[in-house]
């Protein structure tokens, strides 16, 4: 909406409108994340490497929705967002060549950093009440 006419022009309310694509977009990229980790495993260990990435899957998903991962308390700026996409992807590679150890129970490395990401999209936002806006 244009500036004046009562509608929020900054972006405040952002994340709430688009939850929904945070979270097919964070599941999309966990399922790669996992199948990924699983191909990159030895073919007689893919059962077993299978179970550990589902595992890690919801580990991880416990682990953000149990609270052990601090809330944003804040809006984030456009760099931040960047730079968090940016380590996502390092994080990401690097749970990808751990699993690439050729031992089944590696490939939770991958399946754990699917579960952050679907965990991260998964929890709401923590707003920090107004302490009497004066501008």
């Amino acid at each position: 909406m244009p500036a004046g006419t009562g509608g929020s022009t900054d972006g405040a309310d952002w994340p709430e409108q688009h939850r929904t694509a945070w979270l097919i977009g964070a599941a999309s990229n966990a399922a790669v994340l996992a199948a990924l980790g699983v191909l990159l495993s030895p073919a007689s260990k893919r059962g077993a490497s299978a179970v550990v990435v589902v595992v890690g899957l919801a580990a991880g998903v416990a682990a953000v929705l149990g609270g052990v991962l601090p809330p944003r308390l804040r809006q984030l700026t456009v760099m931040e967002r960047l730079n968090n996409a940016a380590f996502t992807l390092v994080a990401a590679v690097a749970a990808l060549l751990v699993s690439s150890l050729a031992e089944p129970w590696t490939v939770i490395v991958p399946g754990l950093v699917g579960g952050l990401l679907i965990g991260r999209a998964l929890r709401v936002e923590q707003r920090r009440p107004d302490r009497g806006n004066t501008s």
